[in-house]
């Protein structure tokens, strides 16, 4: 099944583009999409390691285990950790 993988920042740059064009058998899972990233680009790897992504089929979160299908588009974003500056 043909999957595309959108990779935000910083991880888009590790592998030099923003999207990837993946095939993967039938009834491959979102950790299946993860180890076939880690085969053929290494330096997500080290990326993956230290900031793990927030994983999205469409607009939906999901976790390792979510099934994936035929034309599905994945989203990897950074996760960003937000806050107050203010003194309470």
């Amino acid at each position: 099944m043909q999957i595309t993988v959108r990779l935000a920042e910083p991880f888009w740059r590790s592998v030099g583009q923003r999207n990837l064009e993946l095939e993967l058998a039938e009834g491959a899972r979102v950790a299946d999409l993860l180890t076939v990233l880690h085969q053929r680009y290494p330096a997500l790897v080290k990326e993956f390691t230290e900031t793990p992504p927030h994983v999205f089929v469409g607009e939906r979160e999901v976790t390792p285990e979510t099934p994936l299908t035929d034309g599905g588009r994945v989203h990897l974003v950074w996760p960003i950790a937000g806050g107050s500056t203010q003194d309470d």
